[in-house]
């Protein structure tokens, strides 16, 4: 059963061990699926046995309904809380989305706000990945929407 997913950060990709040869079959063919999704590659995660025991009940039905997402669709927070049966939770379902420990099994990247909107991803590339991963699966740019980049005033002196 499958507790934790990591983004491994390019810079220590060169520095990482090689995988262990203990591997069991299951395992094994997890990390190939991974490799062939990003490559591209239409690989469903619906079916990878997970272990949600560190979230709440309210966590646990929306990592439940959000790993029953299609590969190449999208839902809303709110759409999401209606799917887990809480029509009105949708800031809740973004702060489980925050908690989620198995990005990508649980797509919590088909998950955007209302009006086509990115919405934020907790990934160490943020939703500059996020968005990676969505035109992946649309096979082309999407137009999802980026946040505007923040931008502060100097202050007089």
């Amino acid at each position: 059963m499958l507790s934790r997913f990591a983004w491994v950060p390019k810079s220590t990709k060169s520095k990482r061990k090689t995988l262990p040869g203990d591997l069991t079959d299951a395992q094994q063919d997890l990390i190939q699926d991974i490799v062939d999704y990003a490559a591209g590659i239409r690989i469903d995660f619906v079916e990878v046995r997970t272990d949600l025991s560190h979230g709440t009940p309210f966590q646990q039905r929306i990592w439940e309904a959000c790993q029953q997402i299609p590969y190449g669709e999208v839902v809303t927070y709110g759409e999401l809380a209606k799917l887990a049966g809480r029509p009105r939770a949708a800031r809740a379902v973004g702060t489980a989305m925050s908690q989620n420990r198995i990005p990508l099994i649980i797509p919590c990247h088909r998950v955007i706000s209302a009006g086509k909107k990115i919405g934020g991803f907790t990934s160490p590339q943020g939703i500059s990945l996020k968005k990676r991963l969505l035109d992946l699966e649309a096979g082309e740019p999407t137009d999802f929407k980026m946040p505007p980049k923040k931008r502060f005033r100097k202050m007089p002196k």
